[in-house]
């Protein structure tokens, strides 16, 4: 991910990190997903996965933005704490936008196969897989810590991923789905959007924290390694749950072929 350095970038947390996020876009499993071709149903299923998964993911992020917000200005971060709070009501109810995707796009797969249909009630229910609770975790870890103000960290990465990510895959269901399955994607669609503008204000407040307490950095960059880690082990589950899946649609329709 070769993301240009503005005034803004231009400090240690940016210099250091952009290791990290070379080291994230190099993965089998990133390379697999924006650098090389996927079969149309498998992107239709990586986005079933996806999006089931990031209900999941989503759904207690507005309690530890709050958490974070209070701690931080229990240790007099005030304008931390102010950015954590606007980031919380910004969250609120993203989990249920995820899930309203999924039972749509999982009503276009089966209409359009028949032979293996899913049940979004249950990939609803079973979204609470390893690579999730490994990001909760995180979460969790850092703002119960001792330092709480790390939870911005993992907001920079995470929002910096969908900015530099989110077009290459809507670009990719673009080619992959109908017009219907297309406006199926609202959930990626509008992070893709919004994310733009959140990233350049959370380089600014990074930028603003590391300056005013250099000794700060090591441990954000810290978080935001083990950030990337963590969305990176996401995406990859989420595409071996769509590869294993593809796999029993490729045998279901050999069978019946044969």
């Amino acid at each position: 991910m070769n993301v240009e350095l503005t005034p803004e970038m231009n400090n240690e947390y940016q210099v250091r990190m952009a290791v990290a996020r070379e080291k994230f876009a190099n993965r089998d499993d990133v390379q697999a997903l924006f650098n090389a071709p996927m079969e149309p149903r498998l992107v239709n299923l990586f986005m079933i996965y996806w999006s089931a998964m990031s209900a999941a993911l989503t759904t207690p992020i507005p309690e530890y933005l709050a958490t974070a917000g209070m701690r931080c200005e229990a240790l007099g971060l005030h304008d931390l704490a102010e950015f954590f709070k606007e980031h919380t009501e910004e969250e609120d109810g993203h989990h249920e936008w995820a899930a309203a995707d999924v039972r749509k796009l999982v009503d276009l797969w089966n209409l359009n196969n028949p032979g293996m249909p899913f049940n979004a009630d249950d990939l609803l229910v079973s979204n609470l897989t390893p690579s999730v609770r490994r990001y909760h975790q995180l979460h969790k870890d850092v703002v119960a810590g001792d330092a709480p103000w790390a939870e911005l960290a993992i907001d920079v990465e995470i929002e910096l991923i969908t900015t530099q990510y989110g077009p290459p895959l809507m670009k990719a269901c673009s080619a992959a789905l109908c017009e219907r399955g297309q406006q199926s994607i609202s959930f990626l669609a509008e992070h893709v959007r919004f994310d733009f503008g959140h990233t350049d204000i959370n380089f600014r407040v990074v930028a603003e924290l590391i300056k005013a307490k250099p000794e700060f950095t090591d441990h954000l960059v810290a978080i935001g390694e083990r950030a990337l880690t963590a969305y990176g082990d996401f995406l990859g589950e989420a595409l071996q749950l769509a590869r294993q899946a593809y796999a029993r649609l490729q045998h279901s329709r050999a069978t019946v072929g044969a």
